[in-house]
């Protein structure tokens, strides 16, 4: 069995899904998902709480939920040489995994059967072999609403660009702020100003959680739709849905607008993406994009 502690928003539980994913079927066992940290609402200092979101692809909780939990905290070492010793005598106990916070882990793919994984695992190479599988697990269940049918015909009618604007906790809560950063005005017109230099009558869609910014801010662009979140659906499912029903893609460092342009089926799609993920240069980022994206200054 593998076992994925779940967390964060629904790119990162896509990511953690993924990478688990790929554990379970290289070993041929059951993959379960560990929900107690996400599910609990124990008073947090700048956090946002998150529900569970892959149910949106039908990938039922109650299917995948397992009562195992492996809870250390952040930076609690003597916890794990605790836990790493009780292992030893209890074979029943996972090998505890966790990620290495600053880079890709080649490592990843010798990591055993019956073990716990704790992390974000932010790489399509930790998932690349079962590209296929992954994308057929990541299909979206919900029928799009009649205002969502004529958008979609909208978008597959033109050359569609979606642009994910991604704000919100990013720019307000601290936190958040110090650790991402965001992209701001100057970002997406240079990438708007790469885009028209690479393919002929782009149509723009703005996908954002903050509609207000971005209905002021985007008033220089011709062939432009702001997607309000009248056409959110589910948990932003549809949104999602209609973001990856674009040919081409600008994205900020989001995983929700990384798995967007991902599951973006057009072969010949260009994707842009930010140079700086995170604040912390520290984190070496290389592995989170792949090699086609192309990355602008923000």
């Amino acid at each position: 069995m593998i076992i994925v502690k779940l967390q964060g928003g629904l790119g990162n539980q896509m990511f953690q899904y993924a990478a688990g994913k790929y554990l379970a079927q290289k070993h041929n066992v059951e993959l379960k998902l560990d929900l107690k940290f996400l599910l609990d609402r124990s008073l947090r200092k700048n956090f946002v709480f998150r529900d569970y979101d892959l149910d949106i692809f039908g990938i039922c909780k109650e299917k995948y939920q397992t009562n195992i939990n492996v809870d250390f905290g952040r930076y609690r070492r003597l916890s794990r040489i605790k836990y790493y010793l009780a292992s030893k005598i209890n074979s029943n106990l996972p090998k505890y995994v966790r990620e290495s916070p600053y880079s890709f882990d080649e490592s990843f793919f010798q990591i055993p059967d019956h073990s716990y994984l704790e992390g974000y695992w932010q790489s399509c190479r930790y998932f690349e072999e079962i590209a296929s599988q992954i994308r057929s697990d990541f299909q979206i269940l919900h029928e799009f609403s009649e205002i969502g049918v004529h958008l979609l015909s909208h978008i597959r009618s033109t050359n569609a660009v979606c642009v994910n604007v991604r704000r919100a906790d990013f720019v307000n809560i601290n936190k958040a702020n110090l650790h991402h950063g965001f992209c701001d005005l100057n970002y997406f017109k240079s990438s708007i100003d790469t885009i028209k230099s690479l393919i002929e009558n782009p149509t723009f869609f703005i996908f954002s959680d903050d509609i207000a910014w971005c209905v002021e801010k985007f008033k220089f662009l011709d062939n432009v739709t702001i997607v309000t979140h009248e056409y959110a659906g589910r948990k932003f499912s549809q949104y999602l849905n209609l973001m990856t029903n674009c040919k081409h893609f600008i994205i900020p460092n989001s995983t929700f607008g990384w798995w967007a342009a991902w599951l973006g089926g057009n072969s010949g799609k260009i994707v842009i993406a930010p140079s700086k993920w995170y604040m912390n240069k520290k984190m070496d980022t290389r592995e989170l994009l792949p090699k086609s994206w192309l990355r602008v200054d923000n």
